[in-house]
């Protein structure tokens, strides 16, 4: 690497204590002529307060990214920390770890997520949402946005007949922290309009996460709450 050209002494490093492997901060003291490079430890933990590291083995200091400066949309090279049912949790730098809903890994529907990702893997993300200072990710860009612009106002006088409690099929559009937007066709035919589905009318139980409960593309069955003709919503 170039991490020769950019280091020099005093600067705030990142290395890795021999011992144990793990990274901790240091202060670059001096390079040495065989290449390697004598770091001072912040926090030397009653071990060494100097060591000796390879140029592999040390990288500048950069500090996170501050949540509030994410720009939706903004594309980062991240490293997946760790894998679960419902996504990847991901490293870009920031001041938390960001997750890749598994409807957001690839275009088509992801079967088993430890096929897709392993902790380690290094991967293209863009951000999707920052809310309540927890980061939402994609792998895939065509799925960062639920719409965006304006959007026209829904022609709702085909959904005016239905009364509260009717049914109807939707099929999801996106999901977000606070429910999940339904796309469904009016009874008699014609074209869908999108709903939202408060994470509060989920479920009979408590909804933590509206990603656990649907996914994009999922078919669900809805039931109507109520319809605003004249508001498009």
């Amino acid at each position: 690497g170039d991490a020769a050209e950019v280091l020099s002494p005093g600067d705030a490093v990142e290395a890795v204590f021999g011992d144990d492997g793990h990274w901790y901060s240091a202060v670059l003291e001096k390079g040495n002529a065989d290449g390697t490079f004598e770091v001072r430890w912040d926090d030397p933990d009653g071990g060494p307060e100097v060591s000796t590291v390879q140029l592999k083995d040390i990288k500048k200091y950069v500090p996170p990214i501050p949540m509030d400066q994410l720009q939706v949309g903004a594309k980062y090279t991240g490293t997946v920390v760790s894998t679960a049912g419902f996504g990847a949790f991901v490293n870009i730098g920031a001041e938390r770890d960001g997750l890749v809903h598994v409807s957001c890994v690839k275009e088509g529907f992801v079967e088993n997520i430890d096929d897709e990702l392993q902790a380690g893997q290094q991967v293209t993300v863009w951000v999707k949402q920052v809310v309540d200072g927890k980061l939402g990710l994609t792998m895939v860009e065509s799925k960062l946005s639920s719409g965006g612009g304006p959007r026209t106002k829904a022609d709702l006088s085909k959904f005016k007949d239905l009364t509260w409690g009717d049914r109807l099929k939707g099929t999801v559009v996106s999901v977000t922290n606070f429910g999940a937007f339904v796309s469904v066709m009016p009874p008699s035919g014609g074209d869908a309009t999108q709903g939202l589905v408060h994470v509060s009318e989920m479920s009979d139980t408590y909804v933590e996460d509206p990603f656990s409960v649907v996914q994009q593309g999922q078919e669900v069955e809805v039931y109507v709450k109520d319809i605003d003709v004249t508001g498009g919503s």
